[in-house]
């Protein structure tokens, strides 16, 4: 895959590309993630275009200017600009994760442009029940403060994929490709942040799962829901109390964890190729 860059309109998103040929396909990284953490199945894409896209903030893409902010429905801003500024009908969408939740909920506030989904250990929004509201929005605020943009502070490698480890349960060969797309280096080989660490701060505002329920009806096209046996994100249960959302969906699962397409990529990635094409 080739490094490009992508006008959306308000925003320039870098991506790798496959430079294929047939309908397009957007690969949509989870959160602190980039493209690297989907380029292992751009093999199973050969009959399509295959962008796996940094989100704004991400990787090596743009940052949102000062005094902007994050929330997950700016995210969505951009994939629409995105989809319109590059003229494309239809797409199919592939998400991990955040980018998985993002791929469910575009494909229910614009089901004409999406013919079909994908998610990987996510299933729809995550919601908050209406009382949280209060809370939520104070602690967004709050965390808004304390998140500036990156200083010239020198990042050791090492030390970042240890501490990524440690937190969560991705092997460290493949934290080691994410966290070094999300690094630059100077004239002398020193490294620093490329993301912006207001990445990290919280949306304004999380659907309650009525509003969740609505968008997700709203869903026209196949979606394929994966899920990983040892993740937190319990996409099993979650799809079983979730199944009656949607029109025409699918749920497969793998043992792994979190980042279960990385970790077992041919299965995965066979199982997508079947199911788009």
């Amino acid at each position: 895959m080739i490094e490009t860059e992508l006008n959306a309109g308000h925003i320039v998103l870098t991506a790798l590309d496959n430079q294929g040929s047939g309908p397009v396909v957007l690969g949509l990284h989870g959160f602190l993630d980039n493209a690297e953490s989907l380029r292992l199945l751009a093999p199973y894409f050969h009959n399509f275009r295959f962008y796996a896209l940094d989100l704004a903030g991400h990787g090596r893409s743009e940052h949102r200017p000062k005094g902007a902010h994050y929330n997950q429905a700016d995210y969505l801003q951009d994939l629409h600009g995105l989809i319109e500024t590059q003229g494309w009908e239809q797409v199919i969408l592939v998400g991990h994760s955040m980018g998985g939740i993002l791929a469910s909920l575009y494909a229910g506030l614009f089901p004409e442009h999406v013919s079909a989904v994908i998610s990987i250990d996510a299933c729809g929004p995550l919601t908050l029940e209406d009382d949280s509201a209060q809370t939520q929005m104070r602690e967004a605020l709050i965390s808004r403060k304390l998140k500036q943009r990156n200083r010239l502070q020198l990042v050791d490698l090492d030390d970042a994929v240890s501490a990524r480890c440690r937190v969560s349960d991705i092997p460290e060969e493949h934290a080691r490709a994410i966290l070094s797309r999300n690094l630059t280096q100077d004239a002398g080989g020193h490294c620093f942040w490329s993301s912006d660490p207001r990445v990290r701060t919280k949306s304004i505002l999380r659907l309650t799962e009525g509003q969740a329920k609505t968008l997700m009806a709203s869903i026209a096209c196949p979606i394929l829901f994966i899920g990983a046996s040892n993740s937190f994100k319990h996409v099993e249960s979650v799809f079983d109390a979730r199944k009656n959302w949607f029109k025409n969906a699918q749920y497969v699962g793998f043992e792994g964890g979190h980042h279960i397409h990385m970790e077992k990529t041919d299965e995965i990635g066979l199982l997508i190729q079947q199911f788009v094409e």
